[in-house]
């Protein structure tokens, strides 16, 4: 972790139990998902890297604003983020995040569908209380079920590399050019500086799912959270995956296609895939990539009006989404 993600971690907390406190059942529930309560009720920071509320609190300090002042955005942007991932874990019949049992597994669909509603609902209360804020969570809201559609329609067809980019920069990339772009909100600051933060929410999107798509495929189960090879069992079309099938010979694009549209993908064919992958050269183009985006995100870092201990977080975040292992 860095310094950016771990100097407001308190208050982030103190602001996500504060939001989500309540008697009920369904209260309990999204506090137990969200990661601030364990199943005796007892307080807990399971909560993960907290990357978009960090943002936000980085971003506003930064422009001049207190983070106080952005501390309500950042919460309904963390609990926006947590919406989605109740509502993605049913569609994806994924039983475990970050080690845990998902909530749907534990709870049923129709009760995972209410919480992830729930935790919207809450979210949209919380950036009432902050400028601009509910406008920008919205859109950003917008375009990320709008990738996450594409995500899944995904599954069923092969696309290339630009596809792929048009739904990442949706999925992800909506909520991280948010994040930015409401810690400026919260400082009050001009177009162009606004345009700026945006356009390195956008590199850092797609570093950031570029990475997680690598960690999908040849990550270590035991620190991921999900077992090796996870994204092509599910048929997964991230960015290993199109960029070898792009570079693929007939036969072996005919044997992917059979793979991916066959009900089940067992253990062999996944092992399969991973090898076809790792002999076209997937794992170093992947890592290129990443580099590739978070070279982008530093030049962009450049036009912000950050103070040079700011420019230097900045540069240690960017340097730890590229070698994450999380």
């Amino acid at each position: 972790m860095t310094k950016l993600l771990d100097e407001n971690r308190v208050l982030l907390l103190g602001g996500l139990r504060a939001a989500l406190a309540g008697s009920s059942s369904l209260a309990r529930i999204v506090r137990q998902h969200v990661g601030i309560e364990d199943e005796t009720g007892k307080p807990t920071d399971s909560v993960g890297k907290l990357l978009r509320p960090s943002l936000v609190l980085f971003v506003a300090q930064e422009c001049g604003a207190r983070v106080e002042d952005a501390l309500p955005a950042a919460v309904a942007l963390e609990l926006v983020h947590n919406f989605s991932l109740v509502h993605d874990d049913i569609q994806d019949q994924d039983r475990t995040r970050r080690g845990r049992p998902t909530l749907w597994a534990v709870h049923g669909e129709a009760e995972a569908i209410n919480a992830g509603d729930y935790l919207c609902a809450v979210a949209f209360r919380e950036a009432t209380q902050s400028r601009g804020a509910a406008a920008c969570i919205a859109a950003a809201t917008m375009e990320m079920i709008e990738g996450q559609s594409l995500d899944l329609s995904y599954e069923s067809r092969f696309v290339s590399i630009e596809q792929y980019l048009a739904m990442i920069d949706r999925k992800t990339g909506a909520l991280l050019r948010c994040a930015l772009e409401l810690g400026g909100l919260a400082a009050d600051v001009a177009d162009d500086v606004r345009r700026s933060l945006r356009d390195l929410g956008l590199a850092l999107g797609r570093a950031f799912q570029i990475r997680d798509d690598a960690l999908g495929i040849w990550g270590d189960g035991a620190v991921v959270g999900k077992p090796q090879g996870s994204d092509v069992r599910r048929r997964k079309k991230s960015f290993p995956v199109v960029w070898s099938y792009a570079r693929a010979g007939a036969g072996e694009k005919e044997k992917v296609e059979s793979v991916y549209s066959g009900k089940v993908v067992g253990d062999s064919a996944v092992a399969w895939v991973i090898g076809l992958m790792e002999r076209l050269g997937a794992p170093g183009a992947t890592d290129a990539a990443v580099r590739q985006n978070l070279a982008a995100a530093t030049t962009t870092l450049e036009r912000l009006p950050f103070s040079s201990s700011g420019r230097t977080e900045m540069d240690h975040l960017i340097d730890y989404l590229a070698g994450r292992t999380k």
